[in-house]
């Protein structure tokens, strides 16, 4: 226990003053002529052993009394004892951290967590004597007022009033790396103290450490978090964390829109979400158990193609924290596709590989009363005719029974793929291994195959082939639902390659393997595209002819065809890179809307590469040529900021690494759990109740 004002422990010489006044007060013998002696005597020696216990209890009731009142004059105070005083004394060099990340703007009781820090944070920048300070701002980048502590406690005060709350995302570990090497710049046998003010939100600071501090740093964090249990619904949030589109997005045709809602709050809560996406505006309802995400969606139709941008926003929900209750959109709506078809063999219908990939990549569907194709467009390519104007319209290159490529067809098709295409290769002769590694060799470190397909060995017959292995929650085989394994269960397969498992590959990225562990189908990306390989002879096998022919190409085309649909929005505030599609042209003539915003189109490799220091505020950000949208990008709080749980005291003592720390949990309320001003209160009581005994004690002593 310390004391606010320990100088008026020295008043404890007052305690004396009971005891002098008792002893100046005690009655003396007095001489009384009385010839009865012997019977006085006895009466006197009673009321004299009556009067010494009250005299003992009025004395000590008097003593406990002063002492009670010097105590509480000199303010006692609970609790642990700060490791940093706001006025240091000696000299020292001192960091203060300030958190200015999106949670820090979550309200509660009409006042966010942001304004109760500044105060906090403002404290702690005129420490006086030969003490420097420094302010890190901290969001996504954390940014200093200066490149080292300063006694310059005016410009510091100037920068604290200036700060406001940031739409990011709080990267902790590189404001405490900055903190650092500030303080491991101090001159040799100065104090070092870094004074973090934050909420200490569980999705910040789980993994932050504090081990590249200085040994001797003294770690004060101060939490301007709620921490009242009693309001836990005052700090319940609501969020939208996500809205994406599986799989490609055409004109005319119905799609699926997914929204990621997150509900950080003690009870279930009915949300209502609106979409607005072009001209169209749509709302979806759910409920939202506590403490848990739930993707809500609906079918949506459009009816224009290219970059469609809109909003989903949270309705009638009241919550803590505003800035993620809207989210921006953004989506590439497509024409009908075209494929690339390469191959050598024959349009003619006939029983080859190349008739059946055609047949599902547009399959026949019956309309008004007709048989007829679907909108998708293919285009028959001869290998040797291979060229940059033949892709220029694919959606999709599929390569079936090629013959061998040459070096520049695969430089080419590698090319596309780092831009954004997406091949699909069908693996069925034996020259295919050849070609597939041409292929690979061609993406260099773009692209990381987990497999290597090698032709069969001597006397391998690979015939009667079946699935032994899929992944039935992913595309293609999560069309089938439960059914995947009856699906394709009775299906044999013929043909293809061997393969051999390369650890520089991710296992993930092969979707289904046959009996013989070799692989069946592979998608792994390369640059902004993707390859896919079906490791089969379709005309050796029994696939064409089952019913999950089509609806497994078309789910695997769409998983290739997909990663166009529509992106994410990336995290506001931090570096983003894409690359805009091939027909946007070169990065010439070229403009993103907001000027402002840091945003810059370059030339990369033949293709047009957006590269972004720091993505800017929530919203819509579109690259225009003449006018016309040709690539378009949503931003938007990371999703780390909805959940406001703050973190526990005993964790961050177990990550400040065995460096003194002391963490104040409440520290914009005044205190609270850490050194409370509130003893002198009931010191007070305990005195007034020694005086209320001590008329007690004289009433019951009477005579």
């Amino acid at each position: 226990m310390t004391f606010l004002h320990p100088a008026f422990l020295a008043a404890g010489v007052a305690i004396g003053l009971p005891v002098l006044v008792h002893f100046l007060t005690r009655p003396r013998p007095v001489r009384m002529p009385l010839s009865t002696v012997r019977f006085v005597l006895k009466a006197v020696q009673q009321r004299r052993a009556r009067h010494r216990l009250r005299d003992a209890l009025v004395l000590l009731l008097r003593i406990a009394a002063v002492a009670l009142l010097v105590w509480a004059f000199a303010r006692p105070l609970t609790g642990e004892k700060p490791l940093v005083a706001a006025a240091a004394e000696g000299d020292g060099a001192r960091v203060v951290v300030l958190d200015q990340s999106a949670s820090m703007g979550a309200t509660v009781r009409g006042v966010s967590a942001f304004e109760k820090a500044r105060p906090v944070a403002g404290e702690f920048l005129s420490p006086g004597g030969g003490t420097r300070a420094n302010l890190i701002l901290a969001a996504a980048v954390p940014r200093a007022a200066f490149d080292s502590p300063t006694a310059n406690a005016g410009a510091l005060r100037d920068e604290l009033r200036g700060a406001a709350v940031r739409p990011e995302r709080l990267d902790a570990q590189a404001a405490i790396n900055l903190a650092a090497r500030m303080l491991a710049a101090a001159p040799q046998g100065h104090r070092r103290e870094l004074v973090i003010v934050s909420d200490f939100q569980r999705g910040n600071w789980a993994a932050a450490d504090f081990s590249s501090l200085p040994q001797d740093t003294k770690i004060e964090l101060k939490s301007v978090a709620d921490g009242d249990p009693a309001n836990a619904a005052g700090r319940a949030n609501v969020g939208i964390l996500r809205v994406g589109m599986p799989g490609r997005v055409e004109q005319h045709r119905e799609a699926r829109v997914e929204i990621e809602v997150g509900n950080y709050s003690p009870a279930a809560r009915e949300v209502t979400v609106e979409l607005a996406l072009g001209k169209g505006t749509y709302r979806v309802s759910g409920l939202c158990p506590p403490g848990l995400t739930t993707t809500l969606w609906t079918n949506v139709t459009p009816t224009e193609a290219g970059w469609q941008t809109g909003e989903a926003r949270l309705i009638g929900v009241e919550d803590a924290l505003k800035a993620d209750d809207r989210r921006a959109v953004v989506l590439e709506v497509r024409p009908s596709p075209t494929f690339v078809l390469v191959t050598r063999e024959s349009a003619r219908p006939q029983a080859t590989s190349s008739h059946f990939v055609e047949r599902a990549l547009a399959p026949a569907v019956l309309r008004q009363g007709q048989t007829v194709r679907g909108g998708a467009r293919v285009v028959r390519v001869s290998p040797d005719k291979l060229d940059r104007d033949a892709l220029a319209p694919a959606d999709l290159v599929v390569v079936d029974h090629p013959g061998r490529l040459s070096a520049p067809a695969a430089n080419l098709l590698a090319g596309a793929m780092r831009r954004g295409r997406a091949v699909l290769y069908v693996a069925a002769e034996t020259v295919d291994a050849t070609n597939l590694k041409l292929i690979a060799d061609a993406a260099g470190g773009d692209m990381k195959m987990p497999v290597e397909f090698l032709p069969p060995g001597a006397g391998q017959v690979r015939r009667g082939l079946f699935l032994a292995e899929m992944r039935k929650g992913e595309a293609p085989f999560a069309v089938f639902g439960d059914s995947a394994g009856a699906a394709v269960g009775r299906v044999r397969f013929g043909g293809g390659l061997a393969s051999r498992r390369l650890e520089s590959g991710l296992a993930d990225d092969v979707l289904a393997g046959f009996g013989d562990r070799s692989a069946a189908v592979v998608v792994t990306p390369c640059g902004a595209g993707a390859l896919g390989v079906f490791n089969a002879d379709l005309t050796a096998s029994t696939l064409p002819s089952s019913g999950a022919f089509v609806p497994l190409f078309s789910e695997l085309v769409g998983r290739l065809t997909g990663t166009r649909a529509g992106r994410g929005a990336v995290n506001s505030g931090e570096p983003a890179t894409a690359l805009l599609p091939p027909d946007a042209g070169g990065a010439a003539g070229l403009a993103v809307e907001q000027g402002d915003s840091g945003a810059a189109l370059v030339d990369d490799n033949g293709a047009v590469a957006w590269r972004w220091p720091a993505a800017g505020a929530p919203g819509v950000y579109r690259a225009t040529r003449g006018g016309s949208t040709v690539f378009a990008m949503a931003t938007g709080v990371a999703r780390e900021e909805s959940d406001l749980r703050a973190m526990d005291a005993a964790v961050m003592q177990r990550l400040a690494a065995g460096r003194a720390v002391h963490f104040d949990s409440a520290a914009a309320a005044g205190g609270g759990q850490d050194q409370k001003d509130r003893a002198w209160a009931w010191v007070l009581v305990a005195c007034c109740a020694c005086m209320i005994v001590e008329l007690g004690v004289l009433k019951a002593f009477r005579t």
